[in-house]
């Protein structure tokens, strides 16, 4: 049901070859089942055919000034992907001394932060020799492993009755267009230590205090009545939780995080921040639990039509929902490190846009870059105006920057948040 683009825009201050970026681009696909894979329509829905799919794709154009990769990034975002080329493509902005590299890929097979591990990847072999070992396709009965629910014919029945209810939604002839407009902004140095600092004295994930201040910035500027039901964050299934999945592999679907909105606003902002942080343990401790019923039911699910899905969407228009089903995604990328110490270039930025072809975004990204958190803002017209959008964003960073700046009674229990807001 996921129809969309990720781009991720890599500037690097140095030089390389081109037969050295056309053989980091194979390796990388070589090693990754999901960019060795072509989408195939059939007459019930997509599949996946593993190991046939051509080089990645690599368009060259001369860089002729600094903002050249808004436009390359904006045509490659509404570029679909055919089915006989792989699900990733690169385009190289290049100049004598500084160069932007575009990764592109579906939104269908990579998350954020998968798309971090092709960036890293690809620059990696930029310089080294190292051999990426290829691996091998993860289907769904991998991910499902010997889970079998308590009562079988409950499942089969709840989907029956999905399936049937879903084939009930009169299909649409037209798409309907996406009007996403983005913010993008940082906060700099001292402030991002800052906020790490405080939320470290206050026994507080950077993530809790992230999702208070944009619950409580969205219940100030949209009011009860139009605020989003939930805030989502995506969870990565990696990183030693699932047995089945490296922390190196390209992955989508592991779970989500779901926060109801407009939740204890009477209650302190840093005691609020701990209530989320210890709820967000016991949801993804939940959801670990609950990926392989997950899958299993999915699987007897059948596919959505493109059609009905934009019947959905525009009942969602007429309903006034923001954002798809109601809610508004927050993913945290955390710090972001792609370049070795060693390599012949230097990173000096890297940015990342997402555009969907079907359902409506309405989503907040952060990480941290060189010691600085960064955030990009994604929204269609439909869910927030522009105006909204700028008002939720000098609201969030008010409020961040209130919470990190110590009163006067508690700033001798944080000296080094106050010599770090003082820099």
């Amino acid at each position: 049901m996921i129809d969309g683009n990720i781009v991720y825009m890599v500037r690097l201050e140095g030089s390389f070859q081109e037969d050295r970026l056309r053989s980091a681009l194979s390796r990388v696909q070589r090693k990754h089942p999901a960019l060795r894979m072509l989408i195939r329509k059939e007459r019930d829905g997509l599949y996946y055919e593993e190991g046939c799919a051509p080089d990645v794709p690599l368009r060259i154009v001369p860089r002729m000034a600094e903002d050249d990769y808004q436009r390359e990034s904006y045509a490659e975002l509404r570029k679909v992907f055919v089915e006989d080329q792989p699900l990733l493509r690169a385009v190289w902005l290049q100049s004598e001394f500084e160069s932007d590299l575009l990764l592109v890929t579906s939104h269908r097979i990579c998350d954020g932060m998968s798309m971090l591990t092709i960036v890293r990847e690809v620059l990696r072999a930029l310089h080294s020799d190292e051999e990426l070992v290829p691996y091998e396709p993860i289907s769904a009965k991998v991910m499902i492993g010997d889970y079998q629910p308590q009562h079988p014919w409950k499942r089969k029945l709840a989907a029956s009755l999905l399936n049937g209810a879903l084939r009930l939604i009169p299909g649409s002839s037209s798409t309907s267009e996406n009007n996403e407009y983005t913010l993008e902004w940082s906060v700099g140095s001292s402030l991002t230590e800052a906020l790490k600092l405080r939320c470290k004295a206050e026994g507080v994930s950077v993530h809790a205090a992230l999702v208070v201040a944009l619950d409580r910035s969205l219940f100030k500027i949209l009011g009860k009545k139009k605020l989003p039901g939930w805030i989502e964050s995506p969870m990565d299934a990696r990183r030693g939780r699932l047995a089945a999945l490296k922390s190196d592999m390209l992955f989508f679907g592991g779970g989500s995080l779901k926060m109801r909105t407009g939740q204890a606003l009477e209650e302190g902002f840093w005691a609020r921040g701990r209530a989320v942080n210890e709820a967000i343990r016991r949801m993804v401790d939940q959801e670990m639990l609950d990926i392989p019923g997950r899958y299993y039911f999915n699987e007897l699910l059948r596919p959505v039509s493109n059609g009905r899905i934009q019947t959905m969407v525009r009942l969602g228009d007429a309903l006034h929902v923001n954002g798809s089903w109601n809610r508004l995604a927050l993913s945290n990328l955390g710090n972001v490190v792609v370049n070795d110490s060693d390599a012949p270039f230097r990173l000096k930025d890297l940015r990342l846009y997402v555009h969907s072809f079907n359902f409506r975004l309405l989503g907040l990204v952060a990480y941290a870059l060189n010691g600085e958190m960064r955030f990009y803002y994604v929204g269609d017209e439909k869910c927030l105006s522009r105006a909204q959008a700028n008002a939720l964003k000098q609201e969030f960073m008010a409020l961040l920057q209130h919470q990190v700046e110590p009163l006067h009674d508690d700033a001798k229990d944080f000296p080094l948040v106050a010599a770090a807001v003082a820099q």
